[in-house]
């Protein structure tokens, strides 16, 4: 059974900790069960700007017939290192009131 804490810390909402517990991300870049995909191929001299957008299921267990509780949707941009945007929506009743972004 999947469950999570919020640790609120003494800064603004965006600071606070989220601590998910036997939820697993699946991201899935190649074959047919792919779940993200390149929009913008890097730049040829500097290999900056590769741009991905993703859809990956966050699932309430880590094998392949577990149930999906929710999705990281949003995109993924090279700069370096790879930097993530990506909302969390859950779609299980129980944390259907939760949406989650990241930046």
């Amino acid at each position: 059974m999947a469950n999570f804490q919020i640790t609120p810390r003494a800064a603004f909402v965006e600071s606070n900790e989220l601590n998910f517990r036997s939820l697993y991300l699946f991201h899935t870049p190649l074959g047919s069960n792919q779940n993200q995909s390149g929009i913008i191929d890097s730049n040829v001299t500097t290999g900056l700007g590769a741009t991905v957008v993703n859809n990956w299921p966050i699932c309430d267990g880590p094998s392949p017939g577990a149930t999906v509780v929710a999705r990281a949707q949003g995109l993924h941009i090279y700069a370096g290192n790879w930097q993530n945007t990506f909302s969390i929506t859950f779609g299980v009743e129980r944390y259907v009131h939760i949406c989650i972004r990241t930046y």
